[in-house]
Order: C-alpha cells, then structure tokens, then sequence
C-alpha cells in the first residue's frame, strides 16, 4: 500500500491532537494573600511567593497560633476558575479538619490537594494542633495533580481556618494552569 503525500499533513495534524496535553502543561504560583481575620487566632509571620525561574515559583507561609493547643479547627475550602472574574467551580465544602486528617478519603478532592500539599508542611498529624504551621519551599508540579483533568485556565484555592471561638485565618492563592 503506497502513501499518498497528501495525506501525510493529515496525519502529522491527528497525531499531534492526540498526543497528551499533560507533558506540555505547566502549574505556577501566580499570587498568594494570607489574612488574619481574628488577631487572637493567630499572625501571618511569612505569606509569600519566590521566583526561582520562569516556570517555578515557591510558597512559603508561616503562621503563628496564639491559641495552643486547637483540639477543634474546621476548614472552609473553595475552588474558583477565571472566567469575567474569579467563579465558584464545583468545589465549595467547610470540614472538621481534625476528622480530614483521621480520614482524608471522604473528601477525595480536598485529599489530592492535600497530599500535593504534605510533603511541604509541618501539619502531617491530626489534633491536637499544638505548634505553629510551616508550608516551606511548595512547588506545583504537573504530577501532583495527574487525577484531576482540569482545562488551562487561572484558579483561586481559598482556605480558611476557623474554630469556634474565633474566625481564623484565611489563605488564597492565584495558580496558573497553562
């Protein structure tokens, strides 16, 4: 069978379409606020991003709790995507953090973010929390999210932390999936 040489842009084009979009897409840190929201809960001592090339870009955050040790800390995550400003996607859940760490499966999301998350931070262990929070040196990486197919777009993760004695902190970051 002989191939016709018009046919070959047309192949070249189906073969590059299929190829894996995952290898030539990259995750970067693009903005990152940490705000106090009750000044007895806690202070932001570090919350920012370092440039270490075009592509990788760090996290480093330390927060120092005023209120040692927390038997009881709950979350309220959210997931936004850009699109005419920052919109909810999908994600939008306030846990018992302290129950999240005894059995991160029932939120199957918030664990993939979580173990992306992990190896970065001093927070490994479930309550009581009785020393300050470290993230020291979170880069993103494409394999640390690999089980959620997200399209390229700009995303908003906003974390707050609260219990019932005070509102807490919060915590947004700006990623850049492209």
């Amino acid at each position: 069978m002989r191939l016709s040489l018009k046919l070959v842009p047309s192949i070249l084009a189906v073969w590059w379409c299929s190829a894996p979009l995952a290898e030539s897409l990259n995750l970067k840190f693009t903005n990152a606020q940490c705000e106090v929201l009750d000044k007895s809960f806690g202070s932001f001592e570090k919350c920012y991003l370092k440039a270490l090339d075009r592509h990788n870009v760090s996290l480093d955050l330390y927060l120092k709790l005023y209120q040692l040790p927390l038997k009881s800390l709950k979350w309220h995550a959210q997931l936004f995507h850009r699109g005419n400003g920052f919109r909810p996607l999908l994600y939008n859940n306030t846990m018992d953090f302290c129950l999240f760490m005894k059995n991160p499966k029932r939120w199957m999301f918030w664990k993939i973010i979580w173990d992306a998350v992990l190896p970065y931070t001093n927070l490994n262990h479930t309550c009581p929390i009785n020393h300050d929070v470290i993230i020291k040196s979170l880069i993103l990486q494409m394999d640390m999210i690999k089980l959620i197919p997200f399209p390229p777009n700009t995303y908003m993760l906003r974390l707050r932390y609260f219990n019932d004695k005070s509102s807490g902190v919060e915590v947004r970051v700006n990623i850049d999936h492209y």
